[in-house]
């Protein structure tokens, strides 16, 4: 009987300690999706705080501590974000309201496409065509050089 408790217990170590699918390395698209993610809540906590869209990058930076990844990712100019826009929620889930004009997006999709934040705070991915016909929301934008709104 101890035989087989002790065999229970190290095969119950064994399994924690090789870690499943949730302990794997993250990966280039991981990091992504966590950048928009991070960069959705700057946006969701700002206008939900202000009570009015935020218009310029300096007004995320109170907001440092909350979303490293997102604030690092504008500064660096990885994401590009459309400001001015109004969000349809700011509910703490994603994809309440319409979501269909463009929040955010990794610098490289207007050229060769990946993931995107949608205005209901949701991340699709689009290719390089579906975004040059996507709304963009808001006035203004991050980059100087990004695409002017329809």
């Amino acid at each position: 009987m101890r035989h087989r408790f002790f065999k229970v217990v190290v095969l119950g170590f064994i399994m924690i300690g090789c870690g499943g699918p949730e302990n794997k390395p993250l990966t280039e698209s991981d990091m992504e999706q966590t950048a928009l993610n991070d960069v959705a809540e700057l946006y969701r906590v700002y206008v939900a705080q202000y009570k009015k869209p935020p218009t310029k990058l300096a007004d995320f930076l109170p907001m440092e501590q909350m979303s490293p990844t997102g604030l690092a990712a504008i500064t660096k100019g990885e994401i590009v974000v459309r400001f001015g826009a109004t969000l349809p929620s700011t509910d703490e889930g994603p994809g309440k309201g319409p979501g269909d004009e463009v929040l955010a997006y990794q610098k490289k999709v207007p050229e060769s496409g990946g993931q995107v934040l949608m205005l209901n705070r949701t991340i699709k991915p689009m290719s390089s065509e579906e975004f040059k016909a996507a709304k963009l929301a808001g006035t203004s934008s991050s980059d100087a050089t990004a695409k002017k709104p329809k």
